[in-house]
């Protein structure tokens, strides 16, 4: 077995060990993953041949406009960085899959089989344990774990053995599947279906059954677990490309989406919180694409689409199990953004790599005789370098925060290992802000570590509120420096410029303003936040207390009355954490009003 084989094979074991492992979406098992990765994809790297195809430029061109568009947008570095990571790791696996020798690609084709029977069967015992469908499957929801299984099923066709061994593997991959509760994953199987049947009677009759068992099975998963976000998904698609019409061009960036749709919350006006809702996901790969790379973006993957399609049929053309996988794949993205979902990013980048190597093998290459300290292996150190800073370093940062924090001693540590990690620096800007009282020497730390959280990552619409917060009360505490009220209101201008949707920036912001003597702006930002979430009950509390301050009673009689009606409704509804909190307040706050206005 050759250097080349055996890489292949271990690419695949690694690929297999993180579906395996839940997806390799938690920082433990990410940084095991990380560091197989950047061994396996270092060695593949030192002994690759070195011609790279035209339609493998292609991509790799894509990869670098995503890291100009990362650099342009400038909102969210790490996450872009794990983005871009990921990216490469998926582009590495395909050229060392699609170079594969006839043992080696089948060797991977069966192993990522046999992981994909392992999911199945989880799937299916758990599904009998809680005694209804497992909407969720075992790694991060359902349509990730569909993601990984429909591609799957045609790759049973290409791999070699017993009849019997692939029909039953075949069986337990689509109950799986169906108990997923994926509804895309079952219009995959359908497409998958329709490429895969010979034309003619056997196509009409098998789509006919597996287009009515697919709709029983759809209806019984309507009925039993509706999903709101199919209602929804049209208005998210809207919302995605009203934000890529705002960056054309360039996009958002990757990974930068959380961020940016922060202006684009989808109302809810049936809700208690109208705006609790943020698009995490775009919903559509194709979309996701164009609003994190802009339309230059979508255009250079276009490109490389068509020269791989080309690539394709000059190597004999387009089999009929690669056409199977094509379809499921189409048919998932686009209805589920998976541009940075790993998992299923290298699985599908082994599949496609394994079948163009099964359908048109490349004649084994001599050994390479390159010397160990050689351009080969500086290739491998690069690579290796760059999946353990873009895939390992997050996730050994975020490992050491769950793992040892929250405590003011473990924020130095974390940041330390991940320096562009905002969460503990946050956490220490909040639990600062929590003392009391406050000393020189506190508003001095808080003021230098919620100016390093908002430029390690400045589309945070949090981090920008929470060093407005820190400038607010050193202008209560100290008096209102002209450098503090400045920062303060800064801050909290570009938090509701990024997040004008939700009401604690609008609150704070006019907390800072009542502090200065400004009464009025401090009403009209108060009354901003209760137009985004009328339902804010220290928003209400508060528009009392300032109308008192203006000598309104009446009005301020009335704000009263309406925040003691939503706080009720604490009592009467089953509420999440986000609704909880808008109709949460002190009871002092609402006591001393109470008596005031008597």
């Amino acid at each position: 077995m050759s250097i080349r084989e055996a890489t292949t094979v271990m690419a695949a074991a690694v690929v297999a060990i993180a579906a395996i492992l839940g997806g390799a979406f938690y920082p433990g098992p990410r940084v095991v993953v990380g560091i197989l990765m950047a061994v396996t994809l270092g060695w593949a790297a030192t002994f690759i041949e070195r011609r790279i195809d035209t339609e493998e430029w292609s991509v790799f061109g894509f990869i670098v406009w995503g890291v100009v568009a990362a650099v342009v947008a400038a909102s969210a570095p790490l996450a872009a960085r794990e983005a871009v990571a990921v990216w490469i790791v998926t582009w590495m696996l395909w050229l060392t899959a699609r170079r594969a020798g006839e043992w080696s690609s089948r060797s991977g084709l069966i192993i990522l089989a046999a992981a994909a029977v392992i999911l199945a069967l989880g799937v299916v015992l758990e599904a009998i344990g809680i005694g209804r469908m497992r909407v969720g499957g075992l790694l991060e929801n359902s349509n990730v774990t569909a993601s990984l299984l429909v591609v799957t099923l045609p790759v049973l066709m290409v791999i070699g053995g017993r009849r019997p061994w692939k029909f039953a593997a075949g069986a337990v991959i689509a109950l799986g599947l169906v108990l997923s509760g994926s509804r895309a994953g079952l219009l995959a199987l359908l497409a998958a279906a329709a490429v895969i049947l010979p034309r003619g009677r056997p196509r009409l009759l098998g789509l006919l059954t597996s287009g009515l068992g697919v709709a029983v099975v759809l209806i019984w998963r309507f009925a039993n677990q509706p999903d709101i976000l199919a209602w929804f998904r049209p208005a998210i698609w809207l919302a995605v490309l009203r934000l890529w019409a705002a960056h054309p061009m360039v996009g958002v960036g990757p990974g930068g989406l959380v961020d940016a749709a922060g202006v684009e919350r989808l109302l809810h006006s049936d809700h208690i919180g109208q705006r609790q809702f943020l698009i995490a996901y775009a919903e559509s790969s194709p979309l996701a694409v164009l609003v994190q790379t802009g339309l230059v973006g979508l255009v250079i993957i276009s490109v490389a689409f068509v020269l791989w399609w080309r690539a394709v049929g000059h190597n004999g053309g387009l089999s009929r199990p690669m056409g199977a996988v094509l379809a499921t794949m189409a048919v998932m993205g686009a209805f589920h953004d998976l541009l940075t979902v790993d998992i299923v990013l290298w699985w599908w980048a082994l599949t496609i790599g394994l079948l163009e190597a099964r359908a048109a093998p490349r004649a084994a290459p001599a050994e390479s005789t390159e010397k160990v300290l050689g351009p080969g292996a500086i290739r491998g150190l690069i690579l290796s370098f760059v999946v353990l800073w873009g895939v390992v370093q997050p996730a050994w940062g975020r490992w050491l925060w769950r793992s040892d924090g929250p405590e003011a001693a473990v924020v130095s540590r974390t940041t330390r290992a991940e320096p562009w990690f905002d969460a503990p620096l946050e956490w220490r800007s909040r639990d600062l802000l929590r003392q009391d009282p406050w000393t020189w020497e506190t508003a001095a730390e808080a003021i230098a570590i919620s100016g390093r959280a908002v430029r390690i990552h400045p589309g945070a619409a949090r981090l920008w509120s929470v060093q407005g917060m820190v400038h607010a009360r050193v202008v209560a505490d100290f008096g209102p420096w002209t450098d503090g009220v400045d920062v303060a209101r800064a801050s909290f201008s570009r938090a509701v410029e990024l997040e004008p949707h939700q009401p604690w920036a609008w609150l704070e912001w006019a907390r800072l303003e009542r502090n200065l003597g400004l009464t009025d702006n401090a009403v009209e930002l108060v009354r901003k936040a209760l137009d985004e979430e009328p339902h804010t009950v220290r928003a209400r509390l508060f528009l009392a207390r300032l109308e008192l301050d203006r000598g309104d009673t009446a009005a301020a009689r009335e704000a009263y009355d309406t925040a003691l009606r939503s706080a009720r409704l604490r009592a009467r509804l089953v509420l999440n954490a986000y609704e909880r909190d808008l109709l949460s307040a002190p009871e002092w706050q609402i006591r001393e009003l109470g008596e005031a206005l008597r």
